[in-house]
């Protein structure tokens, strides 16, 4: 698409608010999960199991999604996600096992994981290159804005409630009411799109194959996946524990940490547009995330703490636009959809399971062992987002394109 049109906005609002309720969904459970802990006497190792259930199912269903939405289901799954996932959290708010609360988070994976494969190539097919990371970056700041509610409000629901099983059905129910207008929105984009389609289209320069630079970046999402699936699910536990602070007060931090990675995608989204440049801003936000990471090995005084917590969030968001339009411009141009499904698969796996891993290290060696793993994986991540070779963005006759530099096959 050469300009940017009313279906665009609808597909761009839709998206924005269904990432904002599939983070809010996964991450539901973790403002709540020192009380669940104590409640169904979990080891932290049963804690980063009921962590990744949902993440494993979410990654492992992604395939199959991707799949499907080249043929034509991308519009179901967007909205489909908000109200399967919702209706598995309000099943969540009566768990009262191990295996129940699990099976209910396998189930929420399944549910959620219509969102990611089919929302960037809907957004790549409704925006032009020069507007691309503004767009994906949006739909990003959804996401991280659920992130970084569930752990504010989740402790303020504890405090009205006195009880996660009560705040968890109220969650529940806000999918509910939000499913109608993103359908809505869906809806209209589809019918929208044909009478609004420019006929002055944009010269679509992605690679009409797999790539080195697409088989990197299912590298690349994998290493930045675990400390970011650990980060944002586990943070309010790691609080609780090394610092033995209220739920209320970790929840209350986690939410600044996110806040500030809210400000990091705020920056790098237009200026990553403007400059024309991905990779440099890979490569600073999982290096200084990676030094972030290593403060947090040591005991640190508060104010301390919190800069550090708000470093790990800005910089660590501050990739996630500049990332999300990188792969919309290295995934196959016929197979978007399969493409993200891989992304969102095999490259999304190592995240999935992070939090067990940091979970069984913490048991077996101690919590402060498991923050050394976070290190290691974002330094890795450095390493490999060096290889990375970027995409130019050239103006011409006042429209952004995309004229990609020579790729080779994988």
């Amino acid at each position: 698409m050469a300009r940017i049109t009313k279906a665009s906005y609808a597909v761009l609002v839709a998206c924005t608010a269904a990432h904002l309720l599939n983070h809010m969904y996964t991450g539901a459970l973790s403002p709540f999960l020192p009380l669940i802990r104590d409640e169904l006497t979990l080891n932290y190792t049963e804690v980063g199991i009921v962590t990744s259930a949902a993440i494993i199912t979410m990654t492992i269903s992604h395939l199959l999604v991707g799949f499907l939405g080249d043929r034509g289901w991308r519009d179901i799954f967007i909205p489909s996600s908000v109200i399967l996932a919702s209706l598995v959290i309000l099943l969540t708010s009566f768990a009262n096992t191990f295996i129940f609360i699990t099976v209910c988070m396998l189930l929420l994976g399944v549910g959620a994981s219509g969102y990611h494969p089919s929302a960037f190539p809907a957004l790549s097919e409704k925006f032009p290159c020069g507007a691309r990371a503004k767009a994906t970056g949006t739909q990003a700041i959804g996401g991280l804005l659920g992130m970084a509610i569930i752990p504010i409000l989740g402790a303020a629901l504890l405090v009205v409630f006195g009880d996660w099983r009560e705040s968890l059905f109220l969650l529940g129910l806000i999918g509910v009411v939000s499913f109608f207008p993103i359908a809505g929105l869906m809806r209209y984009s589809s019918q929208a799109c044909t009478a609004e389609f420019d006929e002055e289209a944009e010269e679509d320069t992605r690679p009409e194959g797999w790539t080195r630079d697409y088989g990197l970046s299912i590298v690349s999402m994998g290493l930045r996946g675990m400390p970011f699936r650990c980060t944002t699910l586990l943070m309010p536990l790691y609080l609780v524990e090394s610092y033995s602070y209220e739920p209320v007060w970790a929840g209350s931090l986690t939410t600044i940490m996110l806040v500030a990675g809210l400000a990091g995608e705020t920056v790098s989204a237009p200026l990553s547009d403007r400059v024309g440049r991905r990779v440099p801003f890979l490569i600073l936000s999982a290096g200084v995330t990676t030094l972030c990471l290593g403060f947090l090995y040591f005991r640190l005084e508060p104010i301390m703490l919190l800069i550090v917590l708000m470093g790990i969030g800005f910089f660590f968001f501050l990739g996630v636009p500049p990332n999300t339009a990188y792969l919309t411009e290295v995934t196959p141009r016929n197979a978007q959809g399969l493409a993200f499904g891989f992304l969102f698969s095999v490259g999304a796996l190592p995240g999935a399971i992070a939090p067990i891993i940091f979970g069984a290290i913490g048991d077996l060696y101690g919590i402060d062992a498991s923050i050394l793993f976070l290190v290691l994986t974002a330094a890795l991540a450095t390493i490999v987002s060096l290889f990375l070779r970027d995409t130019k963005t050239v103006k011409r006759s006042e429209t952004l394109v995309c004229t990609e530099r020579t790729t080779t096959p994988i």
